[in-house]
C-alpha cells in the first residue's frame, strides 16, 4: 500500500501548514522591574544575590519572552546571566547611568534583550532640562523576519519621592524627551521600514487620578501612543504589589505603550513576591 505521507503534494501542503503556523506565533514582549536585581537591595550579600539570580532565572525561563525589558538591573553582567537561561535571548543594551551627586554607577540599570536581530542599540541620559533629573532610557532597533524594524525603549521614570509638583514636572520632561527621540530615530533610519514603536517600563504613575499633577499617560496618548491598559479594569492591572506594612496600596506603575502596532492589550504575568515587588507585564504582537 502506498504511504500517503510520501506524496509530494501532501508533503508540500504539510510544509506550507507548518510554515504558516510558525509565522502565526505571536511575539511576546515582557517588561519587568526586578527590584534591585540581583539581591533585592544595593548592599546585597553574595548569597542574597545568588538566590535572587536563581529565582529570577527560573521565572524568566517560564515567562519565555521574545523581547525583554528588564529594570533595576545591577549591570550588563547580571542582565546577561539572567537572560542566558532563555534559548535565543540575546542582550542588546544595558544602561550605565551614574549618580548625579557621587558619580558612581547606579545599581538600577535598564536592559533590553530579544530573539530578534538587533540593528542598533544605545542608552542615553535624560537631558538636564529639569533640576534633579537623573537616569535615562535604553533603546534598541530590532529587525523582524520581514525586515521591518521594531523600535523598543525601556525606561524608569522619576519615583514619587519628593514634592509632587517637582516630581510631575520631571516626569513630564522625561516623557517629552522620549516622544522627541522618535524624530531622531526616524532620521537615523531614513529609508528603512519601521513596523512600530514600544515604550515600556516603570512609569511610577498611572491614569487613575492617583497623581493629579502628573500628565505622563495623557502626554503619551496625545502623541499617538496606544495605552495597552486602556481597557483593563484597575483591579486587574495592579502591577506594583504595595508595601507589606500597608503604608502604600497596590497600584499600576508599569506600562507598555505602542505606536503603529494596533491596539494590543497588556496583561499581568504573575510572579513571586520573593523575586520582586513588581509583577511582569506583557503584550503579544503578530510575528512578521
Amino acid at each position: 500500500m502506498r504511504n500517503p505521507i510520501k506524496s509530494p503534494k501532501i508533503v508540500l501542503a504539510l510544509l506550507a501548514l507548518a510554515t504558516a503556523l510558525q509565522a502565526a506565533e505571536p511575539l511576546k514582549v515582557i517588561s519587568w522591574n526586578i527590584e534591585w536585581f540581583p539581591g533585592h537591595r544595593p548592599t546585597a550579600s553574595a548569597a542574597e544575590a545568588d538566590a535572587h539570580m536563581k529565582a529570577s532565572q527560573a521565572a524568566l525561563k517560564e515567562l519565555n519572552p521574545d523581547v525583554f525589558i528588564g529594570l533595576e538591573i545591577r549591570d550588563w553582567a547580571a542582565f546577561q546571566e539572567l537572560v542566558s537561561v532563555v534559548p535565543g535571548l540575546t542582550t542588546h543594551a544595558v544602561s550605565h547611568f551614574t549618580d548625579p551627586t557621587t558619580g558612581e554607577v547606579r545599581p538600577q540599570q535598564i536592559g533590553i534583550a530579544s530573539r530578534l536581530t538587533c540593528r542598533a542599540a544605545t542608552s542615553e541620559f535624560w537631558k538636564a532640562n529639569t533640576p534633579n533629573i537623573s537616569r535615562g532610557f535604553t533603546f534598541a532597533a530590532l529587525e523582524q523576519k520581514d525586515g521591518e524594524l521594531l523600535m523598543v525603549y525601556g525606561h524608569h521614570l522619576k519615583s514619587n519621592r519628593g514634592d509632587p509638583a517637582e516630581v510631575a514636572l520631571i516626569r513630564q520632561d522625561q516623557t517629552q524627551q522620549l516622544i522627541a527621540h522618535r524624530t531622531t530615530v526616524e532620521k537615523a533610519f531614513a529609508g528603512k521600514k519601521i513596523a512600530g514603536w514600544i515604550q515600556a517600563g516603570d512609569f511610577n504613575t498611572n491614569h487613575d487620578g492617583q497623581f493629579p499633577l502628573c500628565t505622563v499617560v495623557k502626554d503619551m496618548t496625545t502623541a499617538g501612543y496606544h495605552n495597552s491598559w486602556a481597557l483593563t479594569p484597575q483591579s486587574e492591572r495592579l502591577t506594583w504589589r504595595g508595601d507589606p506594612s500597608d503604608r502604600y496600596k497596590p497600584t499600576t506603575f508599569d506600562y507598555i505603550f505602542t505606536l503603529g502596532l494596533g491596539s494590543p492589550e497588556a496583561k499581568i504575568l504573575e510572579t513571586s513576591r520573593s523575586i520582586s515587588d513588581h509583577h511582569a507585564i506583557s503584550i503579544t504582537l503578530p510575528q512578521k
